[in-house]
């Protein structure tokens, strides 16, 4: 929205709540000797906003936390308004005979804290009490993660979050909606099939539902750039998994993405116990850069190291993932190693062989005190020039424990674009 529009509707806003203030406290002054005994029941007519566009529709559900105009009679006295048995603040200034001003609490009870609710809202006084069928919405939804960010049409993912109630549409990168919508009787997930035609330059993956849009952020955006290894046409493999088996198209309960992935398959060494065999480490030995540095846009070697983002998708099949994590690491101009690692479970869901987006922020690369300023410092590798890009499944558990792991599209993104 122009700058000019939006303040020409803030203008409006402003002058409608004036004039009803003001319409307020003239109702008041016509009999300023008048009892506050109520001369009759409340009476709701219709709910209102205070949008000065939308003042002559009426509605019939809001979300938490909006403002509204109740229209009806006798509500100057009005003693208590409350929605879903939550009663509301209630400021007299705001109440005439016939319109109450009125914002909907945000602890008013709905479907997401609230396995049934009445969906009702109620004035009440002296004289008696008027119900209204009113449906409270909770907010807008909230994406915190897309499970598989390469994931290909007509496969399905599932969007991890919040407030997923009501949902109409997903909308993927490029406009096109997303097929098979079903989300989580709690609110906390949503399935949905990847349609045909999604360009992930072209924007986030975006749910709305009857609260609203859900934000675009970094954890919705579907990442297909920044690729250092995937193993098929971009394969800089230095060394750690057996390469002539485990840079395979398939393993036991596994599907490839797409081509061949990198499998470590083994029994993990306990206590942090090192095998290479649970390593894939990408370089370049003839000291090509293996990291990405293009588009420049994307990419600039002055930007903070807290803009970009380690992303690899990861599928795991009949492991226990209790104490296993993944980590990261790269070689700073000193040589000294930088490491960060994240749990796998807060990332991959289930052990079913589904592929999950892992990401960790490359701020978090830290060998005690010494960690990476700018993507420059990344970009630079090893005292002689080798950039190493390693990701490795270390076991925090005492026992050793089999897996079955794993790991495509091994890529470093920026997530402020």
């Amino acid at each position: 929205m122009k700058k000019n529009t939006f303040n020409s509707i803030k203008q409006k806003s402003f002058l409608l709540l004036a004039l009803v203030v003001g319409s307020l406290y003239a109702c008041k002054e016509e009999d300023p000797t008048a009892p506050l005994e109520a001369k009759a029941a409340p009476v709701i007519e219709a709910i209102r906003t205070t949008n000065p566009d939308k003042a002559d529709s009426t509605f019939t559900q809001s979300t938490l936390g909006s403002t509204i105009v109740i229209k009806g009679q006798n509500l100057a006295e009005a003693q208590y308004v409350s929605f879903n048995g939550q009663k509301a603040s209630l400021n007299p200034v705001y109440a005439s005979n016939n319109y109450l001003i009125i914002r909907i609490p945000e602890q008013t009870p709905t479907v997401a804290t609230a396995s049934s609710v009445p969906d009702e809202l109620k004035v009440g006084n002296s004289k008696g009490e008027a119900t209204y069928k009113f449906k409270v919405l909770p907010p807008a939804p909230v994406v915190q993660a897309i499970s598989n960010e390469s994931a290909k049409p007509g496969q399905t993912i599932t969007l991890y979050g919040q407030y997923f109630y009501f949902v109409k549409d997903v909308t993927f990168p490029g406009g096109v909606k997303g097929t098979n919508v079903s989300a989580a009787a709690n609110g906390l997930s949503l399935n949905v099939t990847v349609p045909a035609g999604v360009d992930p330059t072209k924007g986030d993956v975006i749910v709305t539902s009857e609260s609203g849009r859900s934000v675009a952020s970094a954890k919705t955006k579907l990442y297909s750039y920044g690729m250092v290894g995937n193993f098929d046409d971009k394969n800089p493999f230095g060394w750690g998994i057996p390469a002539a088996a485990n840079i395979t198209t398939s393993a036991p309960g596994i599907t490839a993405l797409d081509g061949k992935f990198g499998l470590i398959s083994m029994a993990l060494p306990g206590n942090w116990g090192w095998a290479n065999e649970k390593v894939i480490n990408l370089a370049d030995y003839s000291g090509g850069q293996i990291f990405p540095t293009e588009p420049a846009s994307h990419y600039n070697a002055n930007d903070p190291i807290a803009n970009y983002e380690a992303r690899m998708e990861v599928a795991v099949s009949n492991t226990d993932l209790k104490g296993l994590q993944l980590q990261v690491m790269t070689q700073e101009a000193t040589d000294k190693e930088l490491t960060a690692n994240v749990n796998l479970a807060d990332f991959v869901r289930s052990t079913d062989g589904k592929w999950y987006t892992v990401a960790v922020p490359l701020a978090n690369l830290a060998n005690g005190s010494t960690k990476l300023a700018k993507y420059g410092d990344f970009l630079k590798g090893n005292k002689t020039g080798i950039r190493h890009y390693r990701a490795v499944i270390v076991n925090t558990n005492a026992a050793d424990v089999p897996a079955t792991i794993a790991i495509d599209n091994m890529r470093i993104v920026n997530i402020t674009k």
